[in-house]
């Protein structure tokens, strides 16, 4: 679930060149509900505080020009509950905080503590802690973000399509959601479209559900990962399972996902 960010951002002055905030939704493929941090290498929104009720914000997009490592859309969602991280390799979760007690006098609304998290086999585990930062806290994240969603991505493009073994915390399990746990579960069926768009980048792809639970492309390619289909159709640093939408009721991935764990966290807990 998520909610809305309560703070109004600043949008672009079209007669300056930029567009509003509410057309770059549209262009990048953003929900309404998408919390903007930059939009065309400006920061667009700087909440120094987490929104009332949210416990962090889930990124789902930090795209970077290749050429100069820029960060050109710094964008996610505001989380209501804390999920756990079994099952969500690769997700990044952001927290804003008061500055340390020390600072926090003289700090105002114009310091915060961010945070970052990544979940690991099972485990929210520590991804970059800045202490003290000023209202350009995107700008000095959003390279850190970036660089942590390409290599999980990269990572988990390399895993085999095959079932990997379980590994063990505690009393519970972990291991990667894919494609084929939903489809095992009726949440997806073969042969199921999936689009993902991208208007502002001229980037509108189909593909379908395999029986094996991957992606397949229009043009023949097969993904493993959402998030590998994204990275081969140029953007590199995004959750696929946000962008991929099922196109008989425009439910994302990520909504099946979150389904499919509810499910199954219900499921061990009657058991």
């Amino acid at each position: 679930m998520t909610v809305r960010l309560e703070v109004a951002p600043a949008t672009p002055d079209p007669a300056g060149g930029g567009r509003r905030l509410a057309d770059l939704r549209v262009a990048e493929g953003l929900g309404r509900e998408a919390a903007v941090l930059i939009a065309d290498g400006g920061i667009q929104a700087v909440p120094m505080r987490m929104p009332p009720g949210a416990w962090a914000l889930l990124v789902t997009a930090a795209d970077r020009w290749a050429a100069s490592g820029e960060v050109v859309l710094f964008a996610g969602h505001w989380c209501e509950h804390a999920y756990p991280a079994s099952g969500c390799d690769g997700d990044l979760v952001l927290q804003l905080a008061l500055p340390a007690a020390d600072e926090a006098a003289e700090a105002g609304a114009d310091a915060v503590a961010v945070r970052l998290a990544v979940a690991d086999h099972g485990r929210w585990m520590p991804a970059g802690t800045w202490p003290r930062l000023g209202r350009d806290w995107p700008a000095v994240v959003a390279p850190v973000a970036a660089a942590i969603m390409g290599a999980s991505i990269a990572a988990g493009e390399a895993d085999p399509p095959a079932r990997r073994p379980m590994r063990v915390f505690g009393s519970r399990s972990a291991r990667r959601v894919g494609l084929r746990d939903l489809l095992d579960a009726g949440l997806v069926a073969a042969g199921d479209e999936l689009v993902y768009r991208r208007p502002g980048l001229g980037v509108h792809w189909t593909g379908q559900v395999t029986a094996q639970g991957m992606l397949r492309l229009d043009d023949g390619r097969v993904f493993a990962t959402p998030s590998g289909a994204t990275d081969a159709l140029g953007s590199p640093n995004q959750t696929g399972w946000r962008f991929w939408r099922r196109a008989r009721d425009g439910h994302t991935l990520l909504d099946l996902r979150t389904e499919y764990k509810s499910t199954m966290d219900g499921f061990h807990a009657a058991g």
